[in-house]
């Protein structure tokens, strides 16, 4: 991937999402970090549906959040809006790859795993005690790839 830093990954990532958004028919506007947890707003063309969107980008490996955004919850009842949509950059020309989670479930996997790992180490963090970070592998979100149905954003799902 060049030698991009981190901020010109993470809106390169940005940028990629709003292009397929628009690409597959929505509208989107980035924040650029003007706007804390939301980076894309997206809505679908008569403007009767609106998704909040995270994004995550990577170039190798994992991608990265903290603990916090982490919490135990369930699947909501009503239509769910906010997503976090996981980019996986690739050296050019190959496309990024696409992971579209709604917010729910992987707020829910981050608490499930970080509970996970502490009951691996004794109840508290094997190296850097005080560290909230926290690293996505691809394996828990496989699931999700290319699931821009779930946005409801499109006609043609």
């Amino acid at each position: 991937m060049g030698k991009a830093n981190t901020q010109q990954v993470s809106r390169a990532g940005e940028h990629f999402v709003a292009a397929e958004l628009h690409r597959r028919g929505a509208y989107a506007v980035t924040f650029a970090g003007n706007m804390p947890r939301i980076d894309i707003l997206a809505t679908n063309t008569d403007q009767t549906r609106t998704t909040a969107i995270q994004v995550k980008t990577m170039t190798a490996r994992t991608w990265q959040t903290s603990i916090t955004r982490g919490r135990k919850r369930e699947k909501p009842t009503e239509e769910e809006t906010h997503f976090w949509i996981f980019v996986e950059l690739k050296k050019p020309p190959a496309s990024p790859d696409f992971y579209v989670v709604p917010e729910w479930w992987i707020e829910n996997d981050i608490h499930r795993a970080h509970a996970e790992y502490l009951a691996r180490h004794g109840g508290q963090r094997a190296v850097s005690k005080e560290s909230t970070h926290h690293a996505i592998q691809r394996s828990r979100i496989e699931q999700w790839r290319d699931r821009w149905d779930l946005l409801g954003l499109f006609t043609d799902g």
